[in-house]
């Protein structure tokens, strides 16, 4: 989790039952956002047996039992006080296992009543911060975020070292005395340094993030050695992990989702695409549930709500489709230099027609930097904006631009991507007629 200056957090209040979205908004019958009670304050996340899921409050240290199907949400454990919960994650046994932060302790829950079951006291209170958890079948290994450098707790600077803890997962808990503590050797930066885990491909090493140096390790659970992990591209931020299969989903600590393909050791990833959480402001854990990412926004900027559960299909298609247009007229009140352009889309997905708004960006020679706001209206009453970022040449009419979406409404929400336009513009025509190829990736709901 991200650093936060204020600790005070607004009681979280009382549970009630809020679904968001629809059948027709969610592209098949999953809803794309599932709101959280007012002051819920959510970090940790983690899919459940079927559809249900668990969340975790900072606001109090409660955790709420939801539905991926309904969106209903209700109370399932006591609160334990001000960021008492962070990550969590289930056992097989379907027991919920919580990271408590600052109080340095494991809890373990049981899921239907919501009674603690276990305790372990990692470490004394304010020592460290217990930050995320992973189970690998036999146990469940805790990340320390902590710092020896400078720890300042009043301002969320907390003490620690880079470690994690492993606890035996048995059907009788383990007793206190065979959690082992474990030094890696990853970098002592700023808090927070270590932050969420997963296991490699193969299950035989442990993948750990590192907040501060926006990257992930590969942990020998038997030593602690650690290698960090070789990956062809940079992100910024790491937050929560979560792996399915060979991919590895990295929560970046905004709206945005990095996702690698591992080898089987966990030792290098290979970039796959990006991922944008439509609405969120930081996202910071990760749950898989039908075909798509679930990520609670803890609004970290704002510290304040709305506090919901975001979803992000992983059902994706190649666009490849045409389009033509024309500039459109401005309109009254519209700034010196907004050009206006509508255009026809004649096939796929995103058939219908575009509507944009265009600036002039960067004035420099021969190739004009354009930026501004493209919306698809599609034939199927779905709409999806994109930003438009590319550059102009008014000498030849030619334009490129690379287009990732950042909102989405009715059968496309939800929906994430990149895309490319490439056209030219007739520069004799007044009109500002031009024809266009829309080619990407695309991932939706509809396509499930």
């Amino acid at each position: 989790m991200k650093r936060v200056l204020v600790m005070a957090m607004v009681a979280l209040a009382a549970m009630v039952a809020v679904p968001t979205g629809s059948e027709a908004a969610g592209g098949r019958d999953l809803p794309v956002q599932i709101d959280l009670p007012d002051g819920f304050f959510p970090e940790g996340i983690a899919a459940g047996p079927r559809s249900t899921f668990y969340v975790g409050s900072l606001a109090d240290g409660s955790i709420a039992k939801g539905n991926f199907r309904t969106g209903v949400i209700e109370s399932l454990t006591d609160p334990v006080g001000s960021f008492g919960v962070i990550g969590i994650n289930v056992d097989r046994f379907g027991r919920i296992w919580a990271a408590g932060g600052p109080t340095g302790q494991a809890r373990v829950y049981d899921p239907r009543s919501g009674d603690l079951v276990a305790t372990y006291q990692l470490t004394a209170p304010f020592e460290s911060f217990i930050n995320d958890v992973v189970i690998d079948g036999n146990h469940a290994w805790f990340t320390d975020s902590g710092t020896q450098r400078s720890p300042d707790p009043a301002n969320f600077q907390f003490a620690g070292e880079p470690r994690v803890f492993r606890v035996p997962v048995r059907f009788r808990p383990a007793d206190p005395d065979e959690v082992v503590e474990l030094d890696v050797d990853i970098p002592d930066v700023a808090f927070p340094n270590l932050n969420g885990i997963e296991t490699s491909p193969d299950g035989r090493r442990l993948l750990v993030a590192h907040s501060s140096l926006s990257t992930v390790f590969n942990v020998n659970p038997n030593t602690g050695r650690a290698a960090e992990m070789r990956i062809d591209t940079s992100f910024q931020g790491a937050d929560g992990l979560r792996r399915d299969g060979t991919k590895l989903f990295i929560a970046n600590g905004g709206p945005i989702v990095t996702e690698l393909r591992l080898n089987q050791r966990g030792t290098t990833g290979t970039f796959r695409r990006t991922l944008v959480v439509q609405g969120a402001e930081i996202t910071t854990t990760i749950a898989l549930f039908a075909d798509g990412l679930y990520l609670p926004d803890a609004r970290f900027f704002s510290m304040d709500g709305p506090y919901r559960v975001y979803r992000v299909p992983l059902s994706c298609e190649n666009v490849r489709t045409r389009g033509a247009g024309q500039n459109e007229r401005s309109r009254p009140g519209d700034p010196a230099g907004l050009v206006r352009t509508e255009a026809t889309i004649f096939s796929g997905p995103l058939k219908g027609r575009t509507e944009a708004s265009l600036t002039i960006a960067d004035p420099t020679p021969p190739f004009l930097g354009v930026a501004g706001e493209l919306t698809f209206l599609t034939d199927r009453n779905g709409t999806l904006t994109v930003a438009y970022e590319g550059g102009f040449d008014p000498v030849t009419g030619r334009f490129d631009a690379i287009i990732p979406v950042v909102d989405a409404s009715g059968p496309l929400a939800g929906s994430s991507g990149t895309l490319h336009v490439d056209g030219t513009v007739d520069v004799a025509d007044p009109a500002g007629s031009f024809t266009e190829v829309i080619t990407g990736e695309l991932c939706s709901d509809v396509f499930r």
